[in-house]
């Protein structure tokens, strides 16, 4: 079947009904790629033109079930344990040295999680500082691919997920399996897995408070207005002085002032301001 053709019209209305629903931008130049992800879910619809598919994402009965699909699609899953350990060593350091001295409990949001390398990633970041034990341990892990989160479940990683595990890791925290590995049960079972919109004020009131929130290599795929409200979305759930990771090439400095930057030797993050108010 020959790829369906996509007008400058047919574009624009696509990308605007994207942006509105998850967030997520695509600009001119990249007209091509959403063309090129989309084809498939034509197919699946039995729909001809682009045209006729953004008018089934208006009004189609089935349109809830569609975008569900169309959130798997569009979704960039590019991950793997251990990465910029930079940050999960503030982790295991300074959020857990403010957590102990203020009540002894941490709560950590992996806010995009993917297919779960992150959070499984702070969890064994945390076991390993051996300073906070489990049951004062609260990690959530959002994502908008229910693609994504049902392999995360499954909690089954292939050898491109390790490329950043140190091997002892491997052999402390996984147990091989049919070409792969699991994660073992104690550190699975730290995690809380669940599907979220970050653009939904609402849904990321519902997480609740957290002393640490981790976004990265996620903002780039939002324009500046969604990127702004994001970042205050999780300003009304981090406590004041909250963490605040994101991915080395993302920055809010022109975004907002309700974080104040940290620049180290080996990474940058922020810290909420303890006396915010939303902008």
């Amino acid at each position: 079947m020959s790829a369906v053709p996509i007008s400058e019209t047919e574009f624009a209305q696509l990308r605007d009904l994207i942006r509105e629903r998850f967030g997520i931008y695509y600009d001119d130049t990249k007209q091509f790629l959403l063309q090129s992800r989309l084809q498939t879910r034509l197919l699946k619809c039995g729909i001809d033109s682009f045209a006729a598919y953004c008018r089934f994402l208006v009004v189609d009965p089935r349109r809830e079930n569609e975008w569900s699909e169309l959130a798997s699609v569009l979704s960039n899953n590019e991950t793997y344990f251990f990465r910029e350990r930079s940050q999960l060593d503030i982790l295991a350091n300074e959020v857990v040295g403010d957590a102990l001295k203020s009540g002894g409990r941490l709560r950590v949001w992996s806010a995009a999680c993917s297919t779960g390398e992150e959070p499984l990633s702070l969890a064994m970041t945390l076991l390993e500082s051996r300073r906070i034990g489990p049951a004062a341990i609260t990690i959530k892990a959002g994502d908008l691919s229910p693609r994504a989160l049902e392999k995360a479940g499954a909690g089954f990683y292939r050898e491109l997920s390790f490329r950043a595990t140190p091997v002892n890791m491997v052999q402390k925290y996984f147990r091989p399996f049919d070409n792969g590995f699991s994660i073992k049960e104690e550190v699975k079972r730290m995690v809380e897995f669940f599907r979220i919109n970050l653009i939904d004020p609402e849904a990321v009131a519902a997480v609740g408070v957290m002393d640490a929130i981790f976004c990265r290599n996620v903002l780039i795929y939002f324009d500046k207005p969604t990127q702004k409200t994001v970042v205050q979305n999780f300003a009304r759930v981090l406590r004041p002085g909250g963490y605040l990771f994101l991915g080395h090439a993302e920055s809010i400095m022109r975004l907002t002032d309700l974080y104040e930057p940290v620049v180290t030797d080996s990474a940058i993050y922020y810290r909420l301001k303890m006396n915010h108010a939303a902008d």
